[in-house]
Formats: C-alpha cells, structure tokens, sequence
C-alpha cells in the first residue's frame, strides 16, 4: 500500500468542502412501506431529526421518492446538500437501501455507557435494550451492538462532538423490506438521558412544529410510535427513531447476472476462447521452483467488455433500461492469466484446479507464493489465477486518483469494474472446465471435473460473489474473510490510508461514516453482501448450491473476524470447534459430513478490539493461518471430500506446534511485546464528548 502515499501528495491542495447541519425543504416522496402499513414521506435533503448534521440519520426513506419501474417500488434520491460536492448518479439506480448498512445517528454528547457492544449481542434482542432494529413486517428484533465513534475521541485530531452513535446489526437483512430504528435512554458523560431534537419531540409528544417536515410525517410516525410501542418500549423515553427500506435482491445482481448470462451464450459450449502466450518448464534455467512446479504457463482468454475501456478508471456501458451493454468498438477483452501445474500432476494423474482469489489491490502473480506452490505439489492442485479487475493493482491507482480529486462519488470506477472483473472470473472457471481442460499439450494434466475455488483476504472476501453466481463449482474455501466492506473498513488497517485521504476533502467524522454507508449501497453489487445468502441456498438462477469452508484468523489487523461470523451467520453455516471460544448465533460442532463450516485460528494476539478501530497490537495473523500444515490438511479434505475435520495436534509436523489437542492456537507466533497484553486498550478515548 505504500505507492498510495506517493499518488496522495498530488491531490494535498485541493480545498475540503465545507460540511453543513441546515435542513432542507421538504418534497413528496409519495407513500411507500416494503412491509408493515402503507406510509407516506416526505423527500428531505437535510432531516431536522438530526439538525447538528445532515445526512442523518441513516438510511432513511426521507431519502426516497416512489418510482413503479423498480422491484421495491422506490428509488434513493439524494438531495445536493446531503451529497456535499458529490455526484448522485451511482446512487440514483439503488432502489433501497443496503441489508448490510451501518445505521447512523447523532446524538449530542453521546457516550456507549449503555451499550452493550459487539460482545453482548443479546443485550439487543432484550426488553431492557436501549437500541431497537425491528422488522416492520415480521415483527423480529434483529441482533445488533450498539457504539459510538471512537475514531472521533482519539488523538490526533479528536473531535468528540463528531462522534456519531451507531447500529451494526450481526445478520444480514431481508431485501426489499421496511425496518424501524430506535433509541433510547441514551446519557451523556454526566449520566443524563439526552433530550430528543426539536423536531422529534414533535413529533413524539404530539406538540405543534413550525417544520413542514415535521407535520407530513405525523401519520407515519403514529405507525412507528405503534410497533415500536408494542415491543415494549414507552413512547416518552424514546430519543430518536425512523424508518428505511432495503434494496430488492434484483437491485443488488442484476447487472452481474445479466453480464454473465449475455457472455455465456456469445461463448457457447465450447468454452470461451484463450491464448498460451509463453510456457516456463521446470527444466528453464531460472524457473520459478523446479521441485514443485512442471509448468508456469501465461496466456489471455477473451471475455465481452461491458467497460468504456479494458483500461483501470472506466465505467459501465448501461442501455435505455439501465442495464450493463457490451462496448461497441471494443466488444471483446483479451484477460491475461497465468496457471501453475505441479510436478505431482501427470497424465495418470491429473491434479485438481483451483481458481485463486488475490488479496487487496493485488495481481494474478500471488498464486506464485511458496506456501501456495508446495501446497499444489503435495496436494496435487492447478492453480489459475487473474486479476479482479475493479480491486487489482492496476486499480489502486485509479481509486486513489479518484479520492484524492476531492469528489467521493468517483470512486464509481472501482464499483463499476468489479463487474467485469467477476465476469473474467467466472469465464475464467469456465475455461478451466473446457476449452483449457482439452488443450492438446496441457488438457492431460488436470482435472475438469474437479475445480474449486480458493480466495485469501480480498479474495476470501470476493469469493463468495464468484460462488453465489457460478454454475462450474460446488465447494470453495475462503480465507480471512467477512462482510460487509462498510464493517471491515474503519477496522483494518488497510483502510488507513485511504480514510487519510477521505478526511481531507470531508473532515467531519460523521461525514466519513456517511459516505461508507452510502458506499455500501454500491457495494451490495459487487460485495458479499449482496450475495452470500445466495450461496448455500436460495440460488440464484442458472446456479447450484455451493459447500463453502470459511477460516478467520482471531486478532487479524485486515480483516475483522466479526464480520467472518456475519458472513457465516448468513450462510447459517456451523462453527466448527477449535477449542477457542463460541460464536454467537452458530451452532457448534466437532466436524461435519458435509456441508459448509466456519473456524477460527488463534495466534496469542490479546484479542481484538470491540470499538471501531483496527487492531494493531502484535504481529498481524493475517498471513499466518494458510500456511499453517492443520490448516492444509483441513483445505485438502474439505476441497477433495466436502468434509470438515480439526488437525490441530501437538507434535504435528507444523514448526509452530499447537498447544494442545484440537485447540488451533499457536502462540510462539504473536510477536506480542510486553506491554500488548489486553486489546482494548487500543478503545481508550483520549477525550469525551
């Protein structure tokens, strides 16, 4: 990540815009509600719900206007002042909010002392809680945690009086559906409740507003006043509460799944077409590993190019209907590859292939990795690998151009090209399954019934978009892995430097909080998010169920193993044991016959932090568990059987030995220093509101 600094300093100069608390006028967003009664909205830039800010609170419908061409019904309609200096044309398909949205608001002088936090899920689903997620059809409580912001309380550059309140629920949400948010009881440092803005004591205690807003909404409120009453909950302690729809499941794929299924018919049966550019053999001088590796074969396959360009930077063609097209003068893209055939894979007996999913920003080159390269040989596996293109290398750049342009919505490029690049992976699997499995020299040495795929990081995370929409695999293992981005961003260090640069054109902390909920509504396309829950069941169309091993490694600095357990929870997958802790909301088991599982891995770290920061204490594990002989073993039989067993053993031919039977910890790993006992102490504001 370090080239991002040099690309920053370009951009230093450009002025931030400035940040503003007014309220807009209200507009008619017509009436609307996908579960629960019918309401009515009023269409807001600013919410004087939240005078001190606006674009909170967050997701709302005020946010909305009704428009009968989309699934929902609805379509997100952000005003200029709530979009800063931002373009709203990447927003302007959504027809709802995301299942995965952070929920944002501000309270003055908030402090967490009420909350339970991200270890206490059940204080959320209790009739004590001072936080409500309710689904306004079904009436279920969702399981949430409840914080505030750390990052505004800690030096350098605290600003306690930025520090939003904030709901993380721990499922992902029904599409296209209707949930109401409250609070309540809430205090600040002196212990006392906060007092309701002037708007929403209006429109809780029924007492006249001069606010246009206020009195358009007097209906619906009455209609959230009465489920939320009916949980419990008096309608005079109440300090904040609104309502937002989620997107439908067609807003989130359609695009990919229109992409794949216009490329899979213009390639037809035979597979899609590719080109051996050079061959290394391990008998070259200077080949890459000539005890592991028989063949380092590079080459390009064509895919339709949906793009203004191959190139990083370019953006979706869309026709009349708002659907992706293929490029006119440039109809086809020629995708560099590269493949690894292992010296254990002969004519008798070809290996296995997988498709490897690099990690952040990174490049086909990673599946060159030693650990990956001795795996193959002793495990018998192919591995292809190409760039996801939207998130490779070439793209850093281009996001970071963008960012650093002061103008957030152009970030749209990263979006927009994770479509294509999902579409190479996916024609990618194809061509491992056909057209390359008969290539006349290579075709003998690998397997075309026995493809998987294997993501690390980025990887592990993008994977499950590659999973929930092809047809040519039924198991894959992801790696360090988790959902939703907008969870994991404030909380990996990877994220830092970016969130640098975000802060110089937007330096209101609520304003970086914002603009990653907004984001995510883009991520739905291209993200877990909008797919997991299409994995193992309820699949997509022209797609079969999948078994998927999931692996988070406690402690990791990248990849929040919070989110790893949000993205099982939405598999319904089982935690199975490795003799370290329970996870909450999965059922524990000692192995499985079949099927898909979860794990965790620990390395002596002192836990994780529970606020919103990235963990930082002792060496990062994020690159430790697959290189771990338990963790092998594990990824062999699960790809090859679709079993999950625990090799976590004493003695085992690991160097870093375990500490006990079953009990997956290695701790001459941590790289702790004395001092890094306890990671919550990385959660310690330096000032309070």
């Amino acid at each position: 990540m370090n080239r991002t600094w040099l690309i920053l300093v370009s951009g230093l100069l450009i002025s931030a815009c400035s940040e503003s608390g007014t309220s807009g006028t209200a507009g008619s967003g017509g009436t609307g509600g996908a579960g629960g009664s019918a309401v009515a909205y009023p269409l807001l830039d600013c919410d004087p719900l939240v005078p001190e800010f606006c674009g909170y609170p967050f997701p709302s419908n005020v946010y909305t206007v009704e428009d009968s061409s989309t699934a929902s019904g609805r379509r997100v309609s952000f005003g200029d002042e709530l979009l800063r200096n931002n373009d709203s044309t990447p927003w302007d398909y959504s027809d709802g909010f995301s299942a995965g949205s952070p929920i944002l608001t501000y309270l003055p002088r908030a402090t967490d002392a009420v909350f339970g936090g991200v270890t206490d899920i059940d204080q959320s689903l209790s009739a004590a809680s001072p936080t409500m997620i309710l689904d306004a059809q079904t009436g279920d409580l969702i399981p949430h945690f409840a914080q505030v912001d750390t990052q505004a309380l800690q030096l350098p550059g605290a600003k306690p009086e930025e520090s939003s309140s904030m709901l993380r629920p721990v499922v992902r949400l029904r599409d296209n559906a209707r949930y109401i948010v409250a609070f309540r009881n809430v205090t600040d440092p002196e212990g006392a409740a906060i007092a309701p803005s002037e708007a929403f004591a209006a429109l809780r205690d029924g007492t006249a507003s001069n606010d246009e807003s206020v009195e358009t909404r007097r209906e619906l409120y009455e209609d959230i006043f009465e489920k939320i009453e009916a949980k419990g909950w008096s309608r005079d302690e109440i300090q904040i509460a609104w309502d937002f729809n989620t997107a439908s499941d067609e807003n989130n794929t359609r695009w990919l799944l229109h992409m794949r299924d216009t490329a899979f018919e213009l390639i037809g049966e035979d597979g899609p077409e590719y080109t051996i550019t050079s061959v290394e053999e391990s008998t070259d001088d200077g080949a890459i590993d000539p005890t592991n590796i028989a063949f380092r074969i590079f080459g390009t396959f064509r895919v339709p190019l949906f793009m203004t360009s191959p190139e990083a930077g370019s953006l979706l063609l869309l026709d009349e209907n708002e659907m992706p097209m293929i490029n006119e003068e440039t109809p086809w893209a020629d995708i560099p590859f590269e493949a690894l055939i292992p010296q254990s894979a002969t004519a008798e007996n070809p290996a296995a292939t997988i498709e490897y999913g690099h990690g952040l920003f990174g490049e086909k080159e990673q599946i060159q990795s030693g650990h990956f390269r001795s795996f193959m040989n002793e495990y018998n596996y192919a591995f292809f690998g190409a760039d996801l293109q939207g998130m490779s290398d070439p793209d850093e750049e281009a996001v970071t151009a963008a960012l650093t342009a002061g103008k957030f919505s152009s970030v749209q490029t990263m979006w927009d090209r994770l479509h294509q690049g999902f579409l190479n992976h996916l024609v990618m699997l194809r061509m491992m399954k056909t057209s390359f499995a008969r290539d006349p020299m290579f075709g003998q040495y690998i397997k075309a019934d026995e493809t998987y795929y294997h993501g690390i990081s980025q990887g592990g995370i993008m994977g499950a978009v590659i999973l929930a929409t092809s047809a040519d695999i039924d198991r894959g293992a992801l790696g360090v892995m988790g959902q939703p981005y907008s969870f994991l961003l404030f909380r990996s260090v990877d994220f830092e430097p970016f969130r640098v640069v975000i802060r110089l054109f937007y330096p209101d902390y609520r304003t970086d909080q914002l603009l990653i909920g907004m984001a995510q509504m883009l991520w739905d396309r291209v993200e877990p998010n909008g797919y997991s829950h299409h994995i193992v069941e309820n699949n997509l169309p022209g797609v079969n169920p999948k078994e998927v091993l999931m692996r988070d490694a406690i402690g990791d600095h990248q990849v929040l193993t919070f989110a790893g357990q949000i993205m099982a929870r939405t598999m319904k997958a089982p935690h199975l044991t490795t003799g370290l802790r329970d996870v909450w909301g999965l059922d524990t088991v000692e192995s499985t016959e079949s099927g898909s599982f979860y794990t965790e891995y620990d390395f002596g770290l002192p836990g994780q932090p529970y606020c919103n920061v990235p963990m930082t204490m002792c060496s990062d594990p994020h690159g430790d568990l697959r290189k771990r002989e338990a963790a092998r073993k594990q990824l062999d039989e699960f790809l090859r059987n679709g079993t999950g067993t625990n090799y976590c053993a004493p003695g085992d031919a690991d160097e870093q030995q375990v500490t006990a039977l079953g009990v997956c910890s290695y701790p001459l790993l941590s790289g702790c220093e004395p001092d890094e006992t306890d990671a919550q102490d990385l959660c310690i504001p330096d000032e309070l509101p």
